[in-house]
């Protein structure tokens, strides 16, 4: 029956040009809705990239202030630590120094040559090393 595969052929080209056109509608309406959610995330994002930088900016700022202010606390306490401990061993030191300076006292009065002779010594080394040169 020829007729029949007439009707056939012209319905198959008609569902095949039906499908096409609905293809290109499907299509054309996803590029719509792509290019509108683009659109959408691009300004979410934007906006999103503004408010970072925003918090940054007035976040950031406090952030390093309050991180300034701790190390300059901490600082000063430190420095207060190494000014109590320089107190404590500076007078540590000066006892002890003042101790040695008694003994070199006591044996210079019992033997002064030494004491001399050191005197001389460190006079001579000082002029060596010191002196001028013309």
């Amino acid at each position: 029956m020829p007729w029949l595969e007439r009707l056939n052929d012209r319905q198959t080209r008609r569902l095949a040009s039906d499908l096409r056109h609905s293809a290109v509608q499907t299509r054309d309406l996803a590029q719509e809705h792509f290019a509108g959610f683009a659109r959408d995330a691009g300004r979410i994002a934007n906006r999103t990239a503004h408010q970072v930088a925003d918090y940054g900016r007035h976040e950031g700022a406090d952030f390093a202030r309050d991180t300034a202010r701790h190390y300059a606390e901490r600082a000063g306490e430190l420095a207060g630590q190494v000014a109590n401990y320089g107190r404590h061993e500076g007078a540590i030191l000066a006892q002890a120094a003042a101790t040695q300076a008694l003994r070199v006292g006591r044996a210079a009065k019992a033997d002064p040559v030494p004491v001399i002779v050191g005197a001389v010594g460190l006079a001579l080394v000082a002029s060596l090393l010191l002196g001028r040169r013309t």
